[in-house]
């Protein structure tokens, strides 16, 4: 690998992989969006949920991705032990979608969760990022400003969901703003945690293409037969009269 390659993610991806994902991705929050928007009345979750819009959006945008590139030859799913939690991986990659609330935060390549369970946040740092991290410590955060009790972490049930033979599991986290009324700014990334932040290696913005709706069939408008007036007149050739016609006549 090059210097100048240190920040290429993207391979971790075939071309295939990395299309799909990019194009699934903005997709699947959407569909999630627009369900979650309206939860209460008629969210239609494969699963029978009706959550409230910021819970509807945390478990829904995943699912959607999940149906969207479940056709992938890499792909694969591993359930969290004693939760509702259903991981999703593309090869060595595990692809959690992460909302950040209504705005995207002005630095949007590091971001802290208002809320983060115990054991996300241990299997956020087991699979954390470390292939792709950017030189001179960017990230790195003066000593006095972590607090040593994030960075204990029970390790050895995240480690078993994200241990995998083939190497280490890099964390992906697709991150994004939403309201009930839309979908605001999407980027994905390679991420690793620190103390209580997600840091992302640059970040690629997404952006959602709706898919153009079918042109309706011109239909033509039947024709009329055999309606009052309608029908081919026989055609007759004109007839000039003659003079003496003329005077007979009048």
């Amino acid at each position: 690998m090059r210097d100048d390659d240190h920040l290429d993610w993207r391979s971790e991806f075939t071309q295939e992989e990395i299309q799909t994902l990019r194009s699934a991705i903005p997709q699947a929050i959407h569909l999630s969006q627009q369900r979650s928007a309206r939860a209460h009345t008629e969210y239609q979750d494969p699963d029978g949920d009706q959550d409230v819009y910021g819970v509807g959006m945390a478990r829904g945008a995943q699912k959607e991705l999940q149906a969207l590139i479940n056709a992938l030859p890499s792909y694969h799913e591993q359930r969290v032990p004693g939760t509702r939690r259903t991981l999703t991986y593309v090869g060595n990659s595990l692809v959690f979608l992460q909302r950040v609330g209504k705005k995207m935060p002005r630095n949007h390549r590091r971001y802290r969760p208002s809320y983060l369970p115990e054991k996300r946040r241990e299997m956020f740092a087991a699979a954390s990022n470390t292939k792709y991290t950017e030189p001179g410590g960017l990230f790195e955060l003066p000593p006095s400003h972590i607090n040593e009790e994030d960075d204990v972490a029970r390790l050895s049930d995240a480690l078993d969901i994200v241990s995998d033979p083939n190497g280490k599991v890099t964390l992906f986290v697709p991150y994004y703003s939403s309201t009930p009324f839309g979908v605001g700014t999407i980027y994905w990334a390679p991420a690793r945690l620190n103390g209580r932040h997600l840091e992302f290696t640059d970040p690629e913005r997404l952006t959602y293409t709706k898919e153009p709706a079918e042109a309706p069939s011109v239909q033509q408008k039947p024709r009329l037969v055999g309606g009052f007036a309608e029908g081919d007149r026989p055609r007759t050739r004109a007839k000039l009269r003659s003079r003496s016609e003329e005077k007979e006549g009048s």
